[in-house]
C-alpha cells in the first residue's frame, strides 16, 4: 500500500524516517514524504496522488478527499484530529481516520509544571528585565504546599497527579467517570469541577476536545478560583473559554496563567492571551520531545499498516459503510 505525509516539517522528518524504517522494513509498504505545509486543497490534492493511506501532520484542507478518491485511510500525528480533518467529509468519502489517542504523557505532563513554575515564579519577566539591565525581584510563589486540581485523569492527567503528590502539593482530580478504585489507584480524592475550582490554587486541563468539553471551562467556573490562583492548559484551546480567562486576568485577581495550544494554531494576531503580561505561552510543543515524538509517528505509521493488514486501530471515523 502506497502511504504519503503530505505535510512534513524539517524538525519532524528524522522521526518520521526513523518510524518508517522501524515499522515499514519488511513489509510491502511504502512511505513517501512530501516537505512543507498543505496550503489548499490543490496542494493537497497534488501531493496525494495515487495515495491510498495519508500519515497527517496538520490540517487537511476540506475538500481534499472528495477529490482524492484512492485514500482510504488517514492517520493523524496527535490526538484532537476533529480539528484538522473534516470528519463529515470523510465518512461521507468511505476515509477511515485514526488517530494517536495517548502518547508523549510524561513530556506534556512536564510541560505543565514548567509553566506551573514559570508562572509561579514570573521568570519570563525576570529574564526581560534582567537582559534590559533592570535589577527588579518580584515577590514569587511556592508549588509545595499548595492545592492542585487536575482536571482530567487520562495518561496524561495521572502523571500530573504523581508530579504534584511528588512536589508536595495538595493534589485532587475530576473526571467524568469517578469510582473509588480509579481514586485510590490515584491516591487523590475525586470531586466535582466546581469543587475544584473552590480549593484549587493551580489548575491544570488535562482533557481532550469533545463536544461535551467544548468550553468546559467557563467564566462561571474561573469565579469560582482563590485569589492569585494560576490556570495552565496543555490540552486544546476549545476546552476553555478564552475571552472569560483573559477577563479573569485582565481584573488581577488570577496570579496568571500558563497556555500551550490556541484556537486557531498558529494564533491570530488579536488573541487576549498572547502578549498579556500575566501569560506565559509555548507554540504547542509541549509534547514535543525526542522519545514522545518517536513514540508518536511508530504508532501513527503503525495505525496505516493495521488498517492495510485489515487490523484498523485508533479508529475515530471508519470508512466502512
Amino acid at each position: 500500500m502506497r502511504f504519503v505525509c503530505p505535510d512534513v516539517e524539517a524538525d519532524q522528518r528524522a522521526f518520521i524516517d526513523n518510524a518508517s524504517h522501524s515499522v515499514l522494513d519488511g513489509t510491502e509498504h511504502e512511505l513517501d514524504l512530501h516537505p512543507g505545509p498543505l496550503l489548499d486543497a490543490d496542494v493537497a490534492v497534488e501531493r496525494l496522488e495515487r495515495a491510498q493511506g495519508v500519515l497527517l501532520n496538520w490540517n487537511l484542507p476540506s475538500g481534499a478527499l472528495a477529490r482524492c478518491p484512492c485514500v482510504r485511510v488517514v492517520s493523524f500525528a496527535g490526538t484532537g484530529v476533529e480539528g484538522y480533518v473534516d470528519l463529515v467529509e470523510a465518512r461521507e468519502h468511505g476515509v477511515t481516520v485514526c488517530n494517536v489517542p495517548s502518547y508523549g504523557a510524561n513530556a506534556v505532563a512536564e510541560h505543565a509544571f514548567a509553566l506551573m513554575f514559570a508562572v509561579a515564579r514570573k521568570l519570563v519577566d525576570a529574564d526581560r528585565t534582567l537582559r534590559a539591565g533592570r535589577w527588579e525581584p518580584a515577590e514569587l510563589l511556592e508549588l509545595r504546599g499548595r492545592r492542585l486540581g487536575v482536571v482530567g485523569v487520562g495518561p496524561v492527567g495521572t502523571r500530573a497527579v504523581a508530579l504534584g503528590r511528588a512536589l508536595g502539593m495538595d493534589v485532587a482530580a475530576w473526571t467524568r467517570s469517578p469510582t473509588p478504585a480509579r481514586a485510590a489507584r490515584l491516591g487523590v480524592p475525586l470531586v466535582s469541577l466546581e469543587a475544584l475550582f473552590a480549593r484549587s490554587d493551580v489548575v491544570s486541563i488535562h482533557v481532550a476536545h469533545t463536544p461535551q468539553t467544548e468550553r468546559l471551562v467557563d467564566a462561571r467556573l474561573l469565579a469560582l478560583l482563590p485569589a492569585e490562583a494560576i490556570l495552565v492548559n496543555t490540552a486544546r484551546a476549545e476546552v476553555t473559554d478564552r475571552d472569560a480567562l483573559a477577563r479573569a486576568l485582565d481584573d488581577g485577581r488570577l496570579w496568571g496563567a500558563g497556555i500551550d495550544v490556541f484556537s486557531p494554531e498558529p494564533p491570530a494576531d488579536d488573541d487576549p492571551l498572547i502578549g498579556h503580561p500575566r501569560v506565559v505561552a509555548t507554540p504547542h510543543n509541549a509534547y514535543f520531545t525526542a522519545p514522545a515524538a518517536q513514540e508518536l509517528y511508530r504508532i501513527a505509521v503503525e495505525n496505516l499498516v493495521g488498517f492495510a493488514d485489515g487490523t484498523p486501530r485508533n479508529v475515530v471515523v471508519s470508512g466502512d459503510h
